[in-house]
Order: structure tokens, then sequence, then C-alpha cells
């Protein structure tokens, strides 16, 4: 039987509460959450250098252009769908 998650007041408490603790010891006192969408637009970006082949990186401007995006925006969504997959297929 897996522990009672406790009430906390502020975000920054759950926060190091979950930090500090194993959630899977809560598992049963968890809702599963589906299609989570992050608005990644308001969080902090951090900058990375990749380097890629030049054919890839033309294939995936030829991408964004037919999809009226940044090619930079693309990247950075399809990082977002590969880890949702990979999250679910983990758990």
């Amino acid at each position: 039987m897996s522990k009672k998650m406790p009430k906390f007041e502020t975000e920054e408490e759950f926060a190091k509460f979950v930090e500090e603790h194993d959630m899977a010891d809560y598992k049963d006192d968890l809702e599963e959450i589906r299609d989570v969408k992050i608005n990644i637009s308001k969080q902090t970006k951090t900058m990375i250098s990749l380097r890629v082949y030049p054919y890839l990186l033309e294939e995936i401007k030829q991408i964004a252009a037919k999809k009226h995006m940044p090619y930079q925006s693309l990247i950075q969504q399809w990082l977002a769908e590969k880890i949702n997959e990979e999250k679910k297929a983990a758990s």
C-alpha cells in the first residue's frame, strides 16, 4: 500500500517534497495526467550547441518552412514529443 500525499501550501513546498521523496511511494494517491501541453514560450530556455549533418539541417528547415515555423521551434517540438513518448513507454 502506498503512502498518502500531504497537502501543500505553496508550489515551493510541493517542489521541495518531490525533490526529496520517491513518488513511487505515493503512486496510489497520484492521478494520471494525459496529454500535458507545456507553454514553452513562457519558460526560461537554455541555449545549446548541437552539431548535425548539413543534409539533416536542410531537411529540418524544409519541413519547418512547410509548417510555417522556425526550424529551431520545430526541433524543440520534436524533442518535447519524443520525451513524452519515452516517458509513456517507460511507465
